[in-house]
């Protein structure tokens, strides 16, 4: 637990389904957790892809009392099932999406989730089968960002077989979720290939080495892109400024992964552009001609010495409710959160470029960067515009709700308080 630096005191939250991996993780955080006063809770998403989710959420309540556990509905999932393509990966980033939200509303840091050791081994296989490059089979971190959260993998040593055996250690029952044994699964068809792999030389110890090779690579290309990146800086409305003097002089490896990285904070993705469209951009920005560019949800300009990154409004489809005590991360770059008394809520959405006209909302709106007009968000309500943030923009009656106080961050960077 030491490389996580997770101060006394601080708030926590760990992803617990009921399987043996999840509920291990649990009673060995909840038993870490109490020796420091830090504060654990455990977050189970009902997803509602099977009628058994709903019971099995509540006996992982039951099972964890008297540790403080929140179920966390995923209201669409019953719409999923009808649509082709995948409800699972719909489930894992509403799953995701769900408990960052949370986290953030109630000041936690850190998301442990469970992933261990066979879950590496089945990624990196995963990964090599579709030809990825160091990242990919670099596998799982021990640590990442999603949505300004830290999500936070302690057990990547360990196998699923020694998880099982912890929760037998303390009595703890589990939950077997039959999709683990689903052979349209890529992931299951490599678990059951083990034995094989194993007999060819590629045992679980040989590839996780491997793996840690490759993570200490990944780990030597990520801190030359990080020093690369410092040498630009993101404003306040997400836009991203780098000196054109020291992307043109890194190598070009490094380079491409630089442009890849804020393209994608930039768009609010978690995934980057597709390589060849990518290299395309790089050629324009170091050889020419030059003009500006789309890619990626993102626009790309020159401006003096500069690159500048910033999202494109067209590409922004993000509408949303946002609750009185709740949370929200707008667009994947903004986090918003609403205090007031009583039960008042607002859409959350894209600002139009339209509002950017003195006749329509205050001064205050002209100190936005034109690049980022039409890319912030603001609060809708029947009357229209309730408030904009990032200026300190809010409508008069909306002003006078009783406790009312608006708070939005850039995970990005910058930020600002109402």
């Amino acid at each position: 637990m030491a490389p996580f630096r997770i101060s006394e005191g601080a708030r926590i939250a760990v992803a617990v389904s009921g399987g043996a991996d999840s509920m291990a993780l649990t009673l060995l955080l909840a038993s870490w957790a109490e020796e420091r006063a830090i504060r654990l809770t455990a977050l189970t998403v009902d997803h509602q892809l099977r009628a058994a989710a709903g019971d099995e959420a509540r006996e992982v309540a039951a099972w964890l009392a008297p540790l403080p556990h929140v179920t966390l509905r995923w209201e669409e999932g019953p719409q999923h099932l009808l649509r082709s393509g995948s409800a699972q990966k719909d489930a894992r980033e509403a799953r995701y999406g769900l408990m960052t939200d949370w986290c953030a509303a109630h000041g936690c840091t850190h998301l442990f989730v469970a992933h261990h050791a066979d879950d590496q081994v089945e990624t990196f296989l995963l990964r090599l089968s579709r030809g990825s490059g160091v990242d990919g089979l670099a596998a799982m971190s021990p640590e990442s960002n999603r949505a300004g959260i830290i999500l936070a993998r302690p057990l990547l040593a360990f196998t699923k077989a020694q998880l099982m055996e912890t929760c037998g250690g303390q009595g703890q029952l589990w939950i077997e979720d039959p999709s683990n044994q689903n052979q349209a699964s890529a992931r299951v068809r490599f678990r059951d290939s083990q034995a094989l792999l194993e007999r060819e030389g590629l045992t679980r110890e040989r590839l996780l080495a491997t793996i840690g090779h490759l993570q200490r690579a990944r780990a030597a290309l990520d801190h030359a892109v990080g020093q690369l990146l410092d040498s630009g800086s993101w404003d306040e409305f997400a836009v991203f400024r780098l000196p054109l003097a020291p992307f043109l002089a890194a190598p070009e490896e490094i380079a491409l992964r630089a442009l890849a990285r804020t393209l994608t904070s930039a768009s609010g993705g978690q995934f980057g552009p597709r390589f060849e469209s990518l290299a395309g951009l790089y050629s324009r920005l170091t050889t020419g001609p030059w003009s500006d560019a789309s890619l990626h949800g993102c626009l790309v300009t020159r401006d003096g010495d500069q690159v500048v990154i910033a999202r494109e409004p067209a590409a922004i489809d993000d509408e949303c409710r946002l609750a009185a005590g709740a949370a929200v991360l707008w667009d994947g770059r903004f986090r918003l959160t609403l205090k007031a008394t009583g039960g008042v809520d607002f859409t959350v959405a894209r600002l139009p470029e339209s509002a950017f006209r003195k006749d329509v909302l205050p001064e205050e709106l002209m100190r936005v960067a034109r690049i980022a007009r039409g890319t912030i968000p603001a609060l809708f309500d029947s009357k229209g515009v309730a408030a904009v943030p990032h200026v300190g923009y809010v409508r008069a009656d909306v002003a006078a709700i009783n406790g009312f106080g608006l708070g939005l961050t850039s995970i990005l960077g910058g930020g600002a308080k109402l």
